[in-house]
C-alpha cells in the first residue's frame, strides 16, 4: 500500500471548523480502515490556520503488538499572541475488524476523546466506523466514515460523516479529496497533497479546504510531517 501515516481522527479540524469535535490520514480528515503494524508507531505534526486561529498538534500513535492503536497527543488552539489560546488534549483508541488488503475492502472502529488542558478529561467524545476499499492495486483509495459525537458544551449529540479519496498520482506523491461535516449545518470540501521525502517512513503534507455551501468562506490551510516506523528496543 501507499504510505499512510496515522490519521488525526475527525478532528482537531472539525473541532475547530465545524463545531464538531472528535480527532483523520494526513492531510486528510476522513479516516481509513488501518492501523500500524504490531511494534510500530507514527508521530504526526501539523499545524492549522484559519482566518481568526491557528492550532498546533503532535500526536504519537503506537500498536504495541495487539489489534489496537492508541493515539495521545496535545495541541496549543486560539489566536496568536491573545490571552484566548489554550492547551488541548487528545485520546483515541483504534481497531480494525477486517484489514485493508490491496484490491480489497477494511472496517474499523475508533473511539476518540478530545478535551481541553486543566478540565481534567471531560471533553468532546466520538465513535466513528471507518470503511475503506482499494482499486488499481492500491493506486486509488476511498474511504467512508460514520459516526456520532457528544460535546462536552451543552451535551450536544451529533451525527459525523466523511468521503474521501486518495490518489497514487507519483510514486512519491499522493493527492486527496475529500468533503465532511456533522449532522447539522453546511460541510467541508478539501483537497491536499502528501510528500514521501522517505517513503514509508517519513511525509509532508498539506491541504486547503472551505464551507461547501460558501465556497471560499471559513478557509483553513494545513501543514504538517509525519513519520512512522518499527520501535525498537
Amino acid at each position: 500500500m501507499m504510505f499512510s501515516p496515522a490519521r488525526r481522527s475527525l478532528w482537531p479540524a472539525a473541532a475547530l471548523l465545524a463545531c464538531a469535535s472528535a480527532h483523520a490520514t494526513r492531510p486528510m480528515v476522513t479516516d481509513d480502515a488501518s492501523i500500524a503494524a504490531p511494534g510500530n508507531c507514527q508521530v504526526e505534526n501539523w499545524t492549522q490556520h484559519t482566518p481568526t486561529q491557528t492550532e498546533y498538534w503532535t500526536v504519537p500513535a503506537c500498536n504495541a503488538g495487539g489489534r489496537w492503536e492508541l493515539s495521545a497527543g496535545f495541541g496549543r488552539v486560539g489566536p496568536d499572541g491573545s490571552d484566548a489560546v489554550y492547551g488541548a488534549g487528545f485520546l483515541q483508541a483504534k481497531t480494525v475488524f477486517k484489514p485493508l488488503e490491496t484490491n480489497g475492502w477494511g472496517i474499523g472502529l475508533t473511539i476518540a476523546n478530545q478535551f481541553r488542558a486543566g478540565r481534567g478529561l471531560a471533553g468532546n467524545l466520538s465513535v466513528l466506523v471507518p470503511a475503506s476499499i482499494s482499486l488499481l492495486d492500491d493506486k486509488l483509495l476511498a474511504h467512508a466514515n460514520l459516526g456520532w459525537q457528544r460535546a462536552q458544551t451543552g451535551r450536544r449529540q451529533d451525527g459525523l460523516w466523511a468521503i474521501g479519496v486518495e490518489w497514487a498520482a507519483l510514486a512519491r506523491l499522493a493527492l486527496t479529496l475529500e468533503t465532511y461535516g456533522t449532522g447539522h449545518g453546511p460541510g467541508f470540501a478539501q483537497a491536499g497533497m502528501r510528500f514521501a521525502l522517505v517513503p514509508d517512513q517519513l511525509a509532508l503534507d498539506a491541504g486547503a479546504g472551505t464551507r461547501t455551501r460558501r465556497l471560499g468562506s471559513e478557509r483553513y490551510y494545513t501543514v504538517g510531517l509525519t513519520w512512522a516506523g518499527p520501535v525498537r528496543h
